[in-house]
């Protein structure tokens, strides 16, 4: 069956790779314009067009998707089916219809559970531990389209989000292949989505804030849920502070929520009910380092506390 790649982030590339190496064919990929990148502000392609480019598959970067464009450049490929994985463009219904067998998105959540952009984050965040994939076909609405195919998965309670989106991501790039192969042999069932909804809008910095007097789970979610771009952060004697990553451990000491003692080279924080060790930070204009080789930098090690 003839296909039509969407995508534009690195993070789309394992599975395009795996639909090039299906029994079906990609006759098409469609990615974001070139767009500076780098220190030098270099115009560079994106990673699936270059992808797209080094296995010699035509590619597109449209600055918008309309029915001209498709007309004219998209139609002629005659795909049955167009696959959507980290794009960045909404389309038009006239778009949505013009495939015999739709649009197909791969969510990293089971819908309608985190519809939006940040699923996966929204439900580390949440300390949630069943989770899932849904491939589903895209309509007018924001994840709302009827499902195609659902597929478990279950958040260990020590993953971060990059882990899980690596995970899922895996899955996808296999389960994906089931769904066309059901779709080309036509055997598969497609049902509108059921059950409670709830949102996953965009992670903002504000959003990733510590707030100590919260419970130390909590806190612990927070940090695993941060992500390179968005990490969780406090404040340390006026500055910022990102945490990377941390461990829950035990009440060891009797201390008010924000302070940090050190036992044994560990850098314990007190939390609103419980304790962390902090492991990774990012200290204001520096580059990430382990917390004990952090604080060992600093002078005055008397009432250490993040506010």
């Amino acid at each position: 069956m003839k296909l039509l790649f969407l995508g534009t982030p690195q993070s789309a590339v394992p599975i395009l790779e795996a639909l090039i190496a299906s029994n079906h064919e990609v006759v098409g990929v469609v990615s974001q314009p070139a767009r500076k990148s780098g220190r030098g502000q270099d115009i560079q392609d994106s990673a699936v067009t270059t992808f797209a480019i080094k296995n010699k598959i035509p590619t597109f970067s449209p600055e918008k998707i309309d029915q001209d464009y498709f007309d004219n450049y998209l139609n002629q490929l005659d795909a049955k089916v167009a696959i959507v994985v980290a794009f960045g463009q909404i389309l038009d219904r006239s778009i949505l219809n013009s495939l015999e067998y739709g649009w197909l998105n791969i969510h990293y959540s089971k819908l309608p559970k985190y519809r939006g952009a940040a699923p996966v984050q929204r439900a580390i965040m949440n300390g949630d531990r069943n989770s899932g994939i849904t491939i589903f076909q895209i309509d007018e609405g924001l994840d709302t389209g009827p499902i195609l195919a659902q597929y478990d998965y279950v958040i260990d309670d020590s993953f971060g989000t990059q882990r899980v989106l690596n995970d899922m991501n895996d899955l996808g790039s296999k389960k994906i292949i089931d769904v066309l192969d059901s779709i080309d042999d036509k055997s598969i069932t497609v049902t509108p989505q059921q059950g409670e909804t709830s949102s996953a809008n965009k992670i903002n910095e504000s959003d990733m804030q510590i707030h100590w007097t919260k419970e130390a789970s909590e806190i612990k979610n927070l940090i695993r849920s941060g992500t390179r771009n968005n990490c969780a952060w406090t404040i340390f004697q006026g500055q910022k502070i990102k945490i990377v990553s941390c461990a829950q451990i035990e009440n060891i000491t009797e201390l008010n929520p924000g302070h940090i003692v050190i036992v044994n080279k560990k850098i314990q924080i007190s939390c609103g009910s419980g304790q962390l060790i902090i492991d990774q930070v990012i200290p204001e204009g520096k580059k990430q380092m382990d917390a004990y080789s952090w604080v060992n930098g600093i002078q005055d090690k008397k009432d250490l506390v993040f506010t």
